[in-house]
């Protein structure tokens, strides 16, 4: 086939000549666009790529089970990952041992009844720091008490308990019979709104129960202790002197 300038048609040429023909009688190509879906992990919308666009997540089996593993109920505040689900205890403490957690880092978990407060307030977390929660004198990272108050550091380490307080009817959502029965104690609502301060630390209720039934546990066993120990020694005194009495032949005064 020749050319209108009268010279041959390379293969080449012709080629390109019948696909741009063709071209013209199909149309465009279609270009195939990906599916887009929720990321399980930050719910962005992002191109199913196996990984997600804005946290870099992967979505193959493992990467998600690895994910999963770590969840908890323990959250950092982040406003550059404020989607980000929250962590186990044993998490958190690797965070705070890499100095990605400090003093001043906002968290909520079980201890604080899943509301925002500093780390250095966090009950089983500031003595990480090196901090006491409750009266904020230095301690040892590593000790389980508190030395000047007394305060537990007992860890919170079930990932599946939240910590939420009770709930509770509210006014105008109830009869008044049922908002009085479920009503707390005065006592328990002035250290609610003591704790809100920003100065006073966040304290669980729970927790605090739970220390003092531990301390009321121990003062009546050392009690229970010292009337065992004390009964132990007067039977041991009776078996003796009834023992020198019975080889001596000493008549027993009575």
């Amino acid at each position: 086939m020749s050319t209108t300038s009268g010279h041959p048609e390379s293969p080449s040429e012709s080629r390109q000549r019948v696909m741009e023909s063709a071209s013209r009688i199909a149309g465009d190509t279609p270009s195939p666009q990906l599916r887009s879906l929720i990321c399980p992990f930050c719910g962005s919308i992002t191109p199913d790529t196996g990984r997600c666009k804005v946290c870099s997540a992967r979505f193959d089996p493992l990467s998600r089970q690895a994910t999963q593993n770590q969840m908890g109920p323990w959250c950092i505040r982040d406003e550059g990952s404020p989607f980000r689900p929250g962590c186990t205890y044993e998490t958190l403490r690797r965070f705070i041992e890499q100095d990605v957690v400090g003093l001043d880092s906002v968290l909520r978990g079980p201890t604080t009844r899943q509301f925002w407060t500093l780390a250095r307030h966090t009950p089983s977390i500031a003595h990480l720091l090196g901090v006491c929660h409750n009266c904020q004198c230095e301690v040892d990272r590593s000790s389980f008490q508190c030395p000047s108050c007394q305060a537990s550091f007992a860890p919170e380490r079930d990932r599946q308990h939240m910590g939420l307080g009770l709930s509770r009817p509210l006014p105008g959502q109830g009869n008044p019979e049922v908002l009085a029965v479920h009503a707390e104690p005065a006592g328990t609502r002035n250290d609610t709104a003591s704790s809100a301060s920003a100065r006073a630390p966040v304290r669980a209720s729970t927790h605090e129960e739970s220390v003092d039934a531990i301390a009321q546990w121990r003062r009546a066993f050392d009690a229970e202790r010292k009337r065992a120990w004390i009964a132990v020694v007067l039977a041991a005194l009776v078996t003796v002197l009834a023992l020198f009495y019975g080889i001596l032949g000493v008549p027993a005064i009575l």
